[in-house]
């Protein structure tokens, strides 16, 4: 796994093919839910007035993720492999958690009635722009590696993937 303030490649604007983020941020949400700061955080907004589904958020976080080299291969490949799915989801925790860091981190803010909580990382709160909380959608691609990944009760887990499985299963 790359370091956190690995750079993308210079050829590869981040997130650059996804014209939904925005490039200001000034505290709030004002056109979009995805807002990439100057020092290359991406900060991803509560839900607000407009129905989303997940789709957005997990292919912002994905390419996010996989630009910075912390996931390799395609989310294909993550759902056909259990434990490169369980790694992806860690990289995103880091991501998330390394409070230390200046850039390349995810702000995920929280949503409780219709209003924003500041992120605290409770990982069972609605979060992001869907209002789904990040075990939610864990579990439901977990799920999906269960049906796509031909050895999945077969592979043999590090400890720390049975300790990110062991996060969102119980």
């Amino acid at each position: 796994m790359a370091s956190l303030n690995q750079r993308p490649p210079a050829e590869e604007k981040l997130l650059g093919g996804l014209s939904f983020v925005s490039r200001t941020f000034e505290g709030r949400f004002e056109d979009s839910p995805y807002v990439l700061d100057m020092d290359a955080n991406l900060y991803i907004g509560p839900a607000d007035r407009y129905s989303r589904d997940e789709h957005a958020v997990i292919e912002v976080i994905y390419h996010f993720l996989h630009q910075t080299e912390r996931v390799s291969g395609s989310v294909r490949d993550l759902l056909r492999d259990r434990g490169a799915l369980l790694d992806a989801f860690a990289a995103f925790d880091e991501a998330r958690t390394e409070n230390e860091a200046e850039e390349f981190r995810i702000v995920l803010y929280n949503t409780y009635d219709g209003s924003p909580l500041p992120p605290q990382g409770d990982d069972d709160l609605p979060a992001g722009p869907c209002g789904q909380s990040v075990n939610e959608i864990k579990r439901r691609f977990y799920e999906r590696s269960r049906k796509l990944d031909p050895a999945f009760d077969e592979r043999v887990l590090s400890e720390a993937q049975s300790t990110q499985e062991a996060r969102f299963t119980e």
